[in-house]
């Protein structure tokens, strides 16, 4: 069950990173509008450019990672180093006032949230569980 959801959870991260992704690379004066950072200058958005190219990268890798997720671990580890800086990010800048918390605020918890998620869901090797020792048998050590 729980691969299950860390293959949803995997699969829904990549549609919004691409689909953000080609937002930020297509469109982005009007992912400025919406997210209403005012009178920015052209140039930046080359760098959200930039950004959206990240981002589509990095939902590429993660729909590699539905197929696999336990030889595709790595992707999960990058899920959840990047809703940690995204999420400490958006604390960050909404705490000196670069950012509004209407332009950051859900960002920041959805970050948040796909880091405990990812967290939740990491695969982890099982634990060998050895058998008690009975009464008047004790357990055998082998060498």
């Amino acid at each position: 069950m729980k691969l299950f959801l860390l293959r949803i959870l995997l699969l829904a991260d990549a549609v919004v990173l691409l689909l953000l992704g080609a937002l930020l690379i297509f469109a982005p004066a009007q992912v400025e509008r919406a997210f209403h950072f005012q009178d920015l200058a052209p140039a930046v958005s080359y760098l959200i450019g930039l950004g959206g190219c990240a981002l589509a990268t990095l939902g590429f890798g993660y729909l590699r990672a539905v197929a696999h997720p336990l030889r595709h671990v790595v992707w999960i580890q990058v899920g959840v180093a990047r809703g940690i800086l995204e999420c400490a990010l958006g604390v960050v800048c909404l705490i000196r006032g670069t950012v509004t918390l209407q332009q950051a605020g859900l960002g920041t918890v959805v970050a948040g949230a796909i880091a405990v998620a990812y967290c939740a869901l990491y695969p982890r090797k099982p634990r060998l569980i050895k058998p008690a020792a009975t009464a008047g048998h004790p357990a055998q050590s082998t060498p």
